[in-house]
């Protein structure tokens, strides 16, 4: 029965499995942080409570406020701090001078800027994203993905409304500058998060997908030779997760340097869309933006580190001279004529129109582009965890949640008796290989008798069924199929450690042989 359920069935099927077992259900399956980010919280509730004062102080009517003073409002925040010790005071008083001595900001400039976003007062402007904002989003952008220092605008950056609507932002643009069409071939890095192996072939869309595998059980990723499937000129865009979802494995330096030249000895020409939202899970991490600048759409969210699920935080990030541009300019006649129709509210020289412009305005159907944007609020508490990133005083808890996971994957294998895969390894997932699992505990004839007695599928079943424990069957992100994917993120050390010796007796029940060794 479980082969003919579909995706979605079969997660449903596993959830109600999972519920009606009678235990406590660990759900190790939707990855959801069970932690989040106290501090760049603390400081935007802060800021929101001092912005509420400037703007009642700034209105003559008892029934409401009217928008801040900027004029000396610096000076007035840093009194307003003075009396409070809280860990949002100390963060946004970090916050402002950071933007002051990095940025050179103008100190009541910026604090407006910020006390006028926390309170939503105005439409976002620059619609794309608050000025001093970008600023701090883009040095982020930069030093997350191992990038080199570069001159502040080099990069724009679009605040969306997280990781899954910049996703979809991207691949709505891609089709309506005909840098894709339908028939055209993209590659996907497999296994990866559902959606991107939904999207493509949807019939909006109609692409052909070329998977890019990656290497099972193994530190590097990507093998010697997989990424020459990139040669052939029918692949348009290149879409990938790095660190990965669900193998959680970062890309080596030498698969990017080998990827840079690739693109730059035989396909120029080639987009490459990259998500991000694992980078600051990965000590040192080098994206590939640090090595194709000019091909990179990075798409980005702070919904994982800063267990920010439902804030939907996220952006895409464009280099100003990007391939895209390129690609724009060279289209022939007939498609320009298409798209100064579609885009002729915004300009009257659309050829002069960068593919970022483009994807801001059809973010709100081209006709409301005068008010796109993230909303300030949110653009606000997106600064802030970026801040809590980059200034030194959010060093601990990145380095915390790193550890943190590190002990989860140790106590999930434990029982398992499997060691990790190796490399760059974001832990926020593991995933688990269930033949290496029945040979690390039973042997050979464990791992044969279970293939021929059971389907993958059956083993996540009989997990929740027996046991309340949620993990997901690999083949739902294009992995091998006797893979399960368990979230790290979700659980505790103590779960994990009982998710792991309930998958444990689950494999060597269904093996039929004892455990060796006992």
């Amino acid at each position: 029965m479980t082969a003919e359920l579909d995706g979605f069935e079969l997660q449903a099927a596993i959830g109600s499995a999972a519920t009606a077992s009678g235990h406590p259900v660990l759900n190790a399956g939707r990855g959801q942080p069970n932690w989040l980010a106290t501090q760049p919280r603390d400081a935007a509730f802060v800021l929101g409570r001092f912005a509420l004062r400037e703007a009642r102080a700034s209105s003559t009517h008892p029934e409401w406020g009217m928008t801040p003073n900027s004029e000396g409002i610096a000076d007035r925040l840093a009194r307003s701090l003075s009396s409070d010790e809280s860990e949002g005071a100390d963060f946004l008083r970090s916050a402002v001078e950071y933007g002051v001595t990095t940025f050179g900001f103008e100190p009541d400039a910026w604090v407006h800027e910020l006390a006028r976003a926390v309170l939503g007062d105005g439409y976002p402007s620059p619609n794309r994203m608050l000025a001093h904002i970008e600023k701090v989003m883009e040095r982020y952008l930069v030093e997350a993905s191992g990038a080199e220092q570069a001159p502040v605008g080099t990069y724009q950056v679009f605040g969306t409304e997280g990781g899954a609507a910049a996703m979809a932002y991207v691949f709505r643009s891609l089709q309506e500058n005909g840098v894709i069409r339908p028939g055209d071939k993209v590659a996907i890095a497999t296994p990866v998060f559902t959606p991107y192996l939904q999207i493509p072939v949807l019939e909006d869309f109609g692409l052909e997908v070329v998977p890019i595998h990656a290497a099972h059980n193994s530190p590097s990723r990507f093998t010697d030779d997989v990424l020459d499937q990139l040669l052939d000129p029918e692949i348009k865009v290149f879409f990938l997760v790095n660190p990965g979802n669900p193998d959680s494995r970062a890309v080596r330096p030498e698969r990017l340097r080998a990827l840079r030249d690739l693109v730059t000895e035989n396909r120029p020409d080639l987009v490459i869309v990259a998500d991000t939202v694992y980078a600051t899970f990965v000590e040192d991490f080098r994206g590939m933006l640090a090595d194709l600048p000019h091909h990179v759409v990075s798409v980005h969210s702070f919904s994982k580190n800063f267990g920010a699920t439902g804030s939907r935080l996220g952006f895409v990030a464009l280099h100003r001279d990007h391939v895209l541009d390129r690609i724009l300019a060279g289209q022939d006649e007939e498609i320009r004529q298409v798209q100064a129709d579609r885009y002729s509210s915004l300009t009257s020289d659309v050829t002069a129109l960068s593919f970022m412009a483009r994807m801001v305005a059809d973010s709100r159907e081209v006709a409301l582009h005068n008010i796109t944007g993230l909303a300030t609020p949110d653009q606000l508490q997106m600064a802030f965890f970026a801040l809590a990133y980059l200034m030194p005083s959010g060093r601990s808890y990145i380095a915390a949640t790193r550890a943190e996971l590190a002990a989860r994957d140790a106590a999930l294998r434990a029982p398992l008796q499997i060691p990790p895969p190796g490399g760059q390894d974001s832990m926020y997932y593991a995933l688990v290989d269930l033949l290496q699992v029945t040979e690390a505990l039973c042997g050979p004839g464990g791992v044969e008798r279970l293939m021929a007695s059971q389907t993958p599928t059956a083993i996540p079943l009989k997990l929740a069924q027996e046991y309340g424990v949620i993990v997901l069957p690999g083949q739902l992100y294009g992995a091998h199929s006797w893979d399960v994917r368990v979230s790290l993120a979700s659980l505790t050390v103590d779960e994990l450690g009982r998710v792991g010796a309930a998958l444990a007796a689950v494999l060597t029940d269904m093996a039929g042989l004892p455990v060796r060794g006992r």
